[in-house]
């Protein structure tokens, strides 16, 4: 039979119970919602610890990979900015198969949603690319490693005139030992040519400028996925290489000199293409994802494997005052990273 007598509060024993019942009940499904919510929190932090540890090996590879390869390929075919146009090219070739393939999504040209933004982006991008490759036909892959951490330094330069950014002692000093360094390693280094280190200077400039405008840029377009950053990035940047091929290298006479090509030559310049596809992937992942300042950093920390694989594979020579110059300028980069994420 069922109790209806009311117990202390007033509320009959039945209704009592049954309230009671309810309220454990919502005690558990909230308890259960909870512990749903705090797991799919985790989950995320979780994917999004492994996303940039993925960008971060990706940039890391792309890069070795893309210093070594262009050294090689610009001794098989030395016509350095008529290789960029190759791999621009590949690149927007292989973007396009993969969209036809549907494997890849990304929207087809529009000047009004990407070509304008992208018209500045794609000269800061390739200029840097030119100088790179101009040097890297006179000089060592080190030589252009110090000029590269140079670059970070000027990127520091910028930070603080422009966006009146203060920096640590810890931060200067390691720049001072940079370009110390770096100055250490030019006037021993056996590879020595004015042209060469002209051509390193300006990428290192070219290259800290590049740092900070693409940035600013790559954060108005939040929306854009990075398929479509880089299709647009490598379209625009072909007619620009074209331009500056035009005066200072032979297109006839490149072609000619690709008849002549042996096999493994093929497979370098088909690796620098398929290489300046992943480097441009990689790179406008990165510069989503990171900073100015990150994304130097990042660069400098794939230097000191590039340079000691360059010694093995190219044979490179060096002195012991240029080895000491370039392990000052590596430190420096060590250091800046440090104090850099100590701010």
């Amino acid at each position: 039979m069922m109790d209806l007598s009311p117990n202390k509060t007033g509320v009959p024993r039945k209704v009592s119970y049954d309230v009671e019942r309810q309220g454990a009940s919502d005690y558990g499904v909230s308890e259960r919602l909870l512990k749903t919510s705090s797991s799919k929190s985790k989950g995320a932090k979780k994917g999004k610890i492994l996303e940039l540890v993925f960008i971060v090996a990706f940039q890391l590879a792309s890069s070795i990979s893309m210093s070594l390869v262009n050294k090689a390929a610009v001794g098989y075919l030395p016509y350095p900015i008529i290789l960029l146009v190759f791999q621009t090219l590949g690149t927007v070739v292989i973007l396009e198969v993969g969209k036809l393939m549907k494997t890849l999504h990304y929207e087809g040209f529009k000047w009004e949603k990407g070509g304008k933004k992208f018209l500045g982006v794609s000269i800061a991008v390739a200029i840097p690319m030119v100088f790179n490759m101009l040097a890297l036909k006179y000089v060592s892959v080190a030589t252009t490693v110090v000029f590269r951490q140079v670059s970070t330094a000027l990127v520091a330069v910028g930070e603080f005139v422009i966006f009146k950014k203060k920096f640590k002692v810890l931060v200067i000093l390691s720049i001072l030992i940079g370009i110390f360094g770096s100055l250490v390693y030019g006037f021993t280094a056996t590879d020595f040519q004015l042209l060469g280190y002209i051509y390193s200077f300006l990428y290192a400039v070219s290259m800290a400028i590049n740092a900070l405008y693409v940035k600013s840029i790559f954060d108005q377009l939040p929306a854009m996925s990075p398929w479509e950053k880089t299709y647009y990035q490598n379209l625009e940047s072909t007619p620009f290489l074209i331009l500056m091929a035009l005066p200072v290298e032979s297109f006839g006479g490149c072609l000619s000199d690709m008849r002549d090509l042996p096999f493994n030559g093929w497979l370098v310049i088909g690796a620098s293409c398929f290489a300046g596809f992943a480097i441009s992937v990689a790179g406008i992942l990165s510069r989503t994802a990171l900073s100015p300042t990150s994304f130097q950093i990042l660069g400098n920390m794939s230097k000191p494997m590039t340079v000691v694989l360059s010694f093995f594979i190219f044979g490179a020579e060096s002195s012991l005052k240029a080895l000491v110059g370039l392990s000052m300028v590596l430190v420096a980069g060590i250091i800046y990273s440090y104090a850099s994420r100590k701010r």
